[in-house]
């Protein structure tokens, strides 16, 4: 049993179609990311595991019930922590983390730790008393991820988790969101933000427009890219022609500096492409001085599936 699955999934919002035919799945124990710009379709598919908004056509499924026939069930099995913070303005951070493990039939003898420990964590324990309104919109953010993590949900949804939180405060909550992962929650994580992907993914899902372009590991789609990877070698003397050779048979678009000793190579893996390189090159004689490997990312991929880069608009 898949953790999510959705099955020709559509929403529509008069005209516009934002979801189309959608096929997805999330496996049980894994941080998936769905990767797509403003626009892409994110929000609307979470919103939609979550119960809040109901398809318009096809069938979504969370830990193998229908959102739409159990609902109910749905949400005792999930969490989510909103790309708007949600909070009473008059109530304080521990107020409403409080509150929120009470709903989630938290054990009562550990719920203060927890969320004692978790407020620390996130560096929200200094303003616990504030009153929400009077939080800034990193707190306020924070606050929304900790909703989450005291609640320990089987499938955790986190929609852009960390936007208006700086780097120090965004490397805490990717921390704690693997940390969840590893208790045994399965993740969704919705993004916009290259390295929060990078971090985070066990597998990225890219959205475009409403429709799943392609779902695989990092890995995975930075190899699809053909001569994505960069390969900079640079040799003490100019190499012989027959080396030249010898590396243009092994693949790849290869580039020498006029001076012969400087040689640039578009590949496809250079895991595979440099173990070869350094091979030929000991036995011809040529001493390699450097290595510089450049891996094409996450923004490459992207452009690469969908034609657009995630800055541009959808």
């Amino acid at each position: 049993m898949f953790a999510v699955e959705t099955l020709s999934l559509s929403k529509r919002y008069g005209k516009t179609d934002a979801l189309r035919e959608l096929n997805f799945t999330v496996d049980e124990g894994e941080i998936m990311v769905i990767l797509g710009p403003n626009g892409s379709g994110k929000t609307t598919l979470l919103m939609t595991l979550c119960t809040i908004l109901k398809p318009t056509s096809g069938t979504a499924k969370v830990m193998g019930i229908d959102v739409v026939k159990d609902g109910t069930k749905v949400r005792e099995v999930m969490g989510i922590a909103f790309q708007e913070a949600r909070g009473f303005w008059r109530h304080k951070p521990s107020s409403i983390l409080k509150f929120h493990a009470s709903m989630f039939d938290i054990d009562p003898v550990k719920r203060q730790n927890l969320i004692e420990q978790t407020m620390k964590e996130l560096e929200l324990w200094e303003s616990r008393d504030k009153l929400f309104m009077h939080l800034s919109g990193g707190q306020a953010k924070r606050l929304e991820t900790a909703k989450v993590l005291v609640q320990r949900p089987k499938l955790a949804i986190f929609d852009e988790p960390t936007s208006q939180v700086d780097l120090r405060g965004k490397r805490k909550i990717w921390d704690k969101i693997r940390e969840l992962r590893d208790q045994g929650s399965t993740v969704i994580v919705a993004t916009n933000e290259v390295r929060e992907a990078e971090y985070l993914a066990d597998r990225v899902t890219i959205l475009h427009k409403g429709t799943l372009v392609v779902r695989d590991s990092i890995p995975k789609l930075k190899d699809a890219i053909a001569g994505g990877d960069v390969v900079e070698v640079g040799f003490e003397d100019p190499v012989a022609d027959k080396l030249v050779e010898d590396l243009k048979n092994l693949g790849g678009i290869l580039t020498m500096s006029p001076e012969g000793n400087q040689l640039r190579a578009n590949v496809s893996k250079a895991e595979d492409w440099v173990p070869r390189m350094t091979s030929a090159s000991y036995n011809v004689g040529a001493k390699i001085s450097t290595i510089k490997i450049t891996e094409p990312s996450l923004d490459d991929v992207f452009l690469h599936f969908t034609g657009k880069s995630l800055e541009e608009n959808p």
